[in-house]
């Protein structure tokens, strides 16, 4: 459409070409692993929501019940229930899912791995729950290398609940509430644990210094005057690169809304026009992390680069395949996990 300019004054001429925009997609949409209650997969909105979809009251020794009145009554926003029998078909029909939270459920490592991994993007929260930690405590047993989850301990003590509070349920909304009002390149950690919910073991510095690295467990401890604290931000990989949590769900979280954004890019011509739209579009959604101070660098060079192009990130015969193919790269900030202080002191020469 050309608009005709006769006399002064603001124009608008449409573009009918295809525009593209990367936004910002919910980072916390948790699943609850629970019991064959519920049909195998479905969305709640509330706690009030739940009990009406379970259609019974509530049970204060149902794992389940007792792990989702913890999410929402700390905060959590909507989720799913899924019947363990349905996880490994049911989760992957939702791709909105980013959590899975294993509410002291026994999950195979085998049914992690397959759902929480690069490709979805979903992370797992897990309890520890074979009673009291020691130091030699061989966890290897329970829990695989997966930089696509993490371990809490210990589980919570609560006056409604007849048993204890999986830990993860907790996490779950500490996740949703540090998401909405930091973002998701912060670390859940340093959190207060709520008056109602005091740990079931107490931990030790040294007990969790046995924890804090390989396959990492964060603790619920006290630290100082506050009460009880989440301490700790480490996955299951003890990678320099995926080590800490919240680098692990930055990235995730911009992958997928890149690739979000991207589909709408799917029967768009593969030529330079084209890369370049998808380019800026990338651009501009890393700029905003940037200003957000989700990423390192004084500079947009420093913070974040995008490359696609013939040549750069595709070949001749890439593209003949109808493959676009674009590299992302950014500089995550990553928590300070230790803070030391040297002091010296001058003493009098005698």
């Amino acid at each position: 459409m050309t608009v005709t300019t006769s006399y002064p004054g603001v124009y608008i001429e449409e573009d009918s070409s295809q525009a593209i925009s990367a936004s910002h997609l919910s980072t916390v949409v948790p699943v609850f692993a629970t019991y064959n209650k519920f049909p195998i997969i479905t969305k709640i909105n509330s706690w009030l929501d739940y009990l009406q979809k379970k259609g019974e009251g509530f049970n204060n020794e149902y794992l389940a019940d007792i792990s989702v009145r913890t999410y929402f009554e700390n905060g959590g926003g909507p989720c799913y229930v899924v019947n363990k029998s349905g996880l490994a078909s049911q989760v992957p029909l939702h791709p909105d899912i980013t959590l899975l939270v294993t509410a002291g459920q026994q999950i195979t490592a085998d049914t992690i791995n397959s759902l929480c991994n690069e490709d979805s993007g979903i992370f797992a929260l897990f309890d520890y729950m074979a009673g009291e930690l020691t130091g030699n405590t061989d966890i290897s047993t329970i829990f695989s290398e997966n930089s696509h989850a993490a371990v809490y301990y210990p589980n919570l003590i609560t006056s409604w609940a007849a048993i204890p509070v999986p830990a993860s349920a907790l996490m779950a909304a500490f996740y949703y509430q540090n998401d909405r009002t930091r973002g998701v390149w912060k670390a859940p950690a340093n959190m207060t644990i709520p008056a109602g919910y005091q740990p079931q073991y107490k931990v030790t510095a040294t007990l969790q210094g046995k924890f804090n690295s390989g396959l990492a467990i964060n603790m619920l401890r006290q630290v100082d005057y506050r009460g009880p604290v989440v301490w700790g931000a480490r996955t299951l990989e003890d990678s320099d690169n995926w080590r800490y949590i919240p680098v692990r769900r930055l990235f995730d979280s911009a992958e997928r809304d890149i690739k979000t954004a991207m589909q709408s890019m799917v029967f768009e011509t593969n030529n330079p026009p084209t890369w370049e739209k998808v380019r800026t579009a990338i651009i501009n959604y890393l700029h905003s992390l940037w200003q957000q101070g989700a990423l390192v660098g004084t500079t947009e060079k420093e913070a974040y680069f995008v490359q696609i192009g013939k040549g750069l990130t595709m070949t001749d015969d890439d593209i003949s395949q109808g493959k676009m193919i674009v590299k992302v790269g950014m500089a995550a900030v990553r928590p300070a996990e230790f803070i030391i202080l040297q002091f010296s002191q001058n003493v009098e020469q005698q």
